[in-house]
């Protein structure tokens, strides 16, 4: 007579084998994946480059003209919704320079309310109508340390893992505030005694297990089902935070939500202090030289337009071809490269590269909205970077900055200016 074997000894059944993906299946697919978004970063970098280009132009002459216009002006209002429009497309290129991995590290003292209340709409668009979605800031929450850009997809990645822990609907809670951790739970967290800010992303979704949530930070990890997915939301969270020389806690019950909370320590005051802006003392330039290298022929105009305007003998160059030719060919000093990373046939580094063997004593300064696979030559030590978009006030403050911090050539005979003047120093 048949006997059935035992389970742990019987052959699997059909629908056992269904069940089974082998693993070298689960590593091609990860291998898939990984070209897949490969593939689309680079078609998001290359569609942030241009726009950056594009949304500098038009904060930058907004700029421009909002110092022109009274505050009793009728048209001011009309120019500062141009510039919030601009401002809220900047932060879109911004997450496809993310998702692209593209996007060049920039630490500054920076305050959470406000990179939290900037996304906020954006936010509320993610979020479905059946979820109850409210934002708590402490008014009096202290500035931290962090690259604004990374902290507005950390806070896009929580929402969004939080709003799929919802799919019939809850309460989705933002809140910051101060803190101050006792020595034990910062020792465990390895990180000095201190103030620390804390943002926190709660919801009343499904909430996780003890074992997923084990593996929650891990890249490619997702119980999501295939293509809802990509596995790399929490981890890029996760590794933000760190790079911000923060850390991060769950709390979360299976069928009661999840609490994802993250601490930020709180920037020094000498720090705060020293934030763009803060400094009433700023002076205009006194004449130093800066090659302006742009292929984007409106930005050129208006970045040589606003030197000028504050001082500096600019000259100007379409792309790395022309900008080597000027080199060659001047007499006198160059203070400063302001170049471009990408161009057509020259990159901006492959210029730097060629000025500094004719010219050490000029500074290298880039401009990017998309640096490609520049990106190493972007985050070494001592370079000088400004992310498009940016503002001229920005701009000249970094030049002023860097042509401060040591003595110029001897200048020999005065450069022609290749943009108009007239117009009000940044």
């Amino acid at each position: 007579m048949y006997r059935p074997l035992p389970h742990r000894d019987r052959p699997p059944l059909d629908r056992d084998r269904e069940m089974v993906v082998p693993q070298d299946s689960l590593t091609e697919s990860k291998r898939l994946q990984s070209q897949k978004m490969e593939a689309i970063g680079r078609l998001a970098g290359g569609i942030a480059h241009d726009f950056n280009n594009l949304l500098s132009v038009i904060t930058g002459y907004s700029d421009l003209l909002l110092e022109s216009l009274a505050s009793s002006e009728p048209n001011r209002r009309k120019v500062e919704q141009i510039k919030q429009a601009a401002n809220c497309a900047a932060v879109l290129t911004r997450q496809l320079l993310m998702f692209s991995r593209q996007h060049v590290v920039q630490q500054t003292v920076l305050d959470l309310n406000q990179a939290v209340g900037g996304i906020e709409k954006m936010l509320r668009r993610l979020i479905r109508e059946n979820i109850e979605f409210t934002v708590t800031l402490d008014p009096h929450l202290l500035r931290v340390k962090a690259d604004s850009g990374q902290i507005e997809q950390l806070v896009l990645n929580l929402v969004v893992n939080a709003r799929d822990a919802m799919p019939h609907g809850g309460k989705l809670r933002i809140q910051t505030k101060n803190v101050r951790l006792k020595k034990d739970a910062q020792s465990e967290a390895g990180v000095p005694s201190d103030h620390f800010v804390l943002l926190e992303v709660a919801d009343t979704g499904i909430g996780m297990d003890q074992e997923t949530q084990a593996h929650i930070f891990e890249p490619f990890f997702t119980t999501k089902a295939v293509g809802k997915g990509t596995g790399l939301g929490l981890a890029t969270v996760y590794g933000i935070t760190k790079q911000s020389n923060g850390h991060i806690e769950v709390r979360s019950t299976l069928g009661h939500g999840s609490s994802f909370r993250v601490y930020l320590p709180a920037a020094e005051q000498t720090e705060a202090d020293q934030e763009p802006g803060n400094n009433s003392a700023e002076t205009a330039f006194s004449g130093e030289t800066v090659l302006v290298v742009e292929d984007a022929k409106a930005l050129r105009g208006l970045i040589c337009e606003a030197l000028s305007a504050s001082g500096c003998r600019v000259l100007s160059a379409r792309d790395g071809r022309e900008a080597s030719r000027i080199v060659n060919e001047r007499k006198g000093a160059i203070d400063l490269l302001l170049t471009d990373v990408i161009m057509p046939g020259m990159s901006g580094p492959a210029l730097a590269k060629q000025v500094r063997a004719l010219r050490p004593q000029t500074k290298i300064f880039y401009m990017s909205g998309y640096s490609g696979e520049f990106l190493p030559e972007m985050l070494a030590p001592g370079v000088s970077f400004i992310q498009k978009p940016f503002t001229i006030a920005d701009l000249a403050r970094k030049i002023r900055k860097l042509l401060a911090d040591k003595p110029k050539e001897t200048s020999g005979s005065p450069a022609v200016s290749s943009g108009p003047r007239g117009l009000r120093g940044a």
